[in-house]
C-alpha cells in the first residue's frame, strides 16, 4: 500500500525537493545571505522531517478509507452509506460517489436480470405442463393399438419419437426448476427399488427391443431423499446406460450398505467410457466418441444428475472400462443422530 501511495505522490515528493535545492542554491550563491553551515543543514532536515511527517498523515487517513472501502466490498451485504464517516477529503467525497453510483445500476440491471429469469423459468414451467397434455394423449392412442403393430409398423417408430421428445421436455422442465430446487424439494424415506422400477417401465419398449436381461438385487433398502428428484437422475443414467447397451446384453442394479451410506449401482456391458473422457462425463454438453455417433445426444443428462445430487447432498460416480462396461455409482448417506436432533 505505501509504495503505491508514494508512486501516485512522487510528483509532490520532487516538488518540495526542488523546491528546497532552489533554497539551498540561493543561500550558497548569494553572498549578502549569510547562513552558517548549522542552520543551512538544520533548514534542509527540518523541510525533509515535514515532509515525512505530511506524507505520513496523508497515507494514514487514506488507507483508513481504503482499508474500510475494500473490507466492506469484500462483503456481498455491504452499504455503501457506510462509507460516509471515512470520507475526508473531496477526492475520497467524488470516489465514494462514483462507487455509489455504480453500485445503483449494479443492483438496477441484477434486479431487471432476476426478473427476466424468473418469467423465463416460468414460460418454460407453463410450456413443459401444455406440451405434457398432446404428449400423454399420444401415448394413449399409442398404447390403444398397441395389438395393431403388425398392420401398422410405423407405430413403433412414432413411439420411439414420442419417448426422445418426452425425455426432452423433461430435461427442460427440470433444468428450469433446478436454481430453485432448494424450495421444491421434500427429503423423505424412500426404497431403492421406488428409483429404479418405475424407469425400467418407462424403458419397457428398448429394453425388450434390445432383449436386455435385467438383474436386480437388495433394492429394498430406503434412502432419504427426494423421490421426484432422484427418479429423474436415474432416468437420465438408465437412458445412457440403455442407448450403449448391446443387444442381448444385461442391465443390473444392486446395492451395498454400510454405517454411513447407502450405494445404488447401475451398470451395463456396453463399450465403456475412454479413460481420458471420464474426468468429462458430468460437464454440460460432454458426449465424448460414443455420443458424436449417436443421433440426438446432447451431453446435459449427466450434467443435470450430477448438479442434483451435490443439492441434494448426495454423489454419483461413474466407472467405466473400455470394452467391457460403465457402472453409475449413487450414494446416499444415512442422516446423523445430530441431523436427527435437530428435526425434533
Amino acid at each position: 500500500m505505501w509504495k503505491s501511495f508514494l508512486r501516485e505522490r512522487l510528483s509532490w515528493i520532487l516538488f518540495v525537493l526542488i523546491w528546497l535545492s532552489v533554497i539551498d542554491a540561493l543561500l550558497l550563491l548569494e553572498y549578502d545571505i549569510k547562513v552558517s553551515s548549522t542552520s543551512f543543514w538544520y533548514l534542509n532536515l527540518l523541510t525533509l522531517c515535514l515532509l515525512i511527517l505530511f506524507l505520513l498523515w496523508r497515507g494514514i487517513k487514506e488507507r483508513r478509507f481504503l482499508k474500510k472501502l475494500s473490507l466492506m466490498l469484500r462483503n456481498d451485504a455491504y452499504d455503501l452509506q457506510e462509507m460516509q464517516p471515512y470520507v475526508r477529503t473531496k477526492a475520497e467525497e467524488d470516489m465514494l460517489s462514483l462507487l455509489q453510483h455504480i453500485d445503483r445500476v449494479y443492483r438496477r440491471q441484477t434486479h431487471a436480470l432476476h426478473v427476466q429469469q424468473r418469467e423465463q423459468q416460468e414460460y418454460v414451467t407453463t410450456w413443459v405442463h401444455e406440451i405434457k397434455t398432446p404428449l400423454t394423449a399420444m401415448k394413449l392412442l399409442i398404447n390403444a393399438h398397441r395389438t395393431e403393430l403388425y398392420k401398422w409398423p410405423w407405430l413403433k417408430d412414432i413411439e420411439d419419437e414420442w419417448m426422445k421428445i418426452d425425455g426432452l421436455v423433461d430435461q427442460n422442465l427440470y433444468s428450469a426448476r433446478l436454481q430453485y430446487l432448494e424450495k421444491d424439494y421434500q427429503v423423505q424415506a424412500v426404497s431403492l427399488s421406488e428409483l429404479v422400477f418405475p424407469n425400467v417401465a418407462y424403458f419397457s419398449k428398448w429394453c425388450i427391443e434390445k432383449k436386455l436381461h435385467i438383474d436386480e438385487k437388495n433394492l429394498d433398502i430406503l434412502v432419504y431423499t427426494d423421490s421426484k428428484w432422484m427418479q429423474f437422475v436415474v432416468r437420465q443414467v438408465l437412458s445412457n446406460t440403455i442407448k450403449y447397451s448391446p443387444l442381448e446384453g444385461k442391465l443390473s442394479f444392486f446395492s451395498e450398505e454400510t454405517p454411513k451410506y447407502v450405494k445404488l449401482f447401475i451398470a451395463d456391458q456396453g463399450k465403456g467410457i475412454p479413460t481420458q473422457d471420464l474426468p468429462r462425463v458430468f460437464e454440460k454438453g460432454f458426449t465424448g466418441n460414443a455420443g458424436r455417433k449417436t443421433k440426438g445426444a446432447t451431453g446435459l443428462g449427466l450434467y443435470f444428475s450430477k448438479k442434483i445430487t451435490d443439492a441434494l447432498g448426495h454423489r454419483i460416480e461413474v466407472n467405466s472400462l473400455l470394452h467391457e462396461g460403465t457402472t453409475v455409482i449413487l450414494t446416499f448417506y444415512k442422516p446423523n443422530s445430530f441431523d436427527n436432533l435437530s428435526k425434533m
